[in-house]
């Protein structure tokens, strides 16, 4: 069993970097999407309808999909005034208790995002915009990386009990 929990915590592990190198890439698809608006209206007279747009739904992409890393670097917002001042064992204990409450926020947000999604899909939901576009895709992504970011919260449960019982997981 201890090989298993540690087989999927590295795979989330790896699966969380590998997403997030590749997210980071969406801020110069997002920069080039607006420079070319600006480029194709300021120089050329050519307005653009679908760039604002698509430059939104990148950077929604962007930080849908940098959930995973932010949760397995532990680069989140975190209020700090006892926490740091407890042993590396103490943090364990406390982080396996509060991990459930984000799985818990996020099983709710991923009910919302699933109804959401639901109803894009049988409505053909687009934004009302003369680009027009479905936001059937967005909302896939949404769901996709809130059952990642759970599965993430679940591998960093199992480090935090490992952590608390004196012993790593890398």
């Amino acid at each position: 069993m201890k090989s298993l929990i540690l087989s999927y915590v590295r795979l989330m592990d790896r699966l969380a970097d590998f997403i997030g190198a590749f997210a980071k890439y969406l801020i110069y698809v997002m920069i080039g999407v607006l420079l070319f608006d600006v480029i194709s209206d300021k120089a050329f007279g050519f307005v653009q309808n679908w760039t604002v747009e698509t430059a939104q739904f990148t950077l929604a992409a962007f930080y849908f999909l940098a959930g995973p890393k932010t949760l397995k670097a532990d680069s989140h917002v975190r209020l700090d005034l006892i926490y740091t001042n407890l042993s590396d064992r103490g943090k364990a204990r406390i982080d396996m208790v509060t991990v459930w409450i984000v799985i818990f926020y996020l099983l709710v947000m991923l009910w919302g995002a699933t109804s959401s999604l639901q109803y894009s899909w049988e409505t053909n939901q687009r934004l009302p915009s003369l680009w027009a576009p479905s936001l059937v895709p967005i909302k896939i992504l949404m769901v996709i990386c809130l059952v990642l970011m759970v599965l993430q919260c679940l591998a960093i449960f199992f480090k935090d009990v490992a952590r608390a019982s004196g012993k790593h997981i890398a």
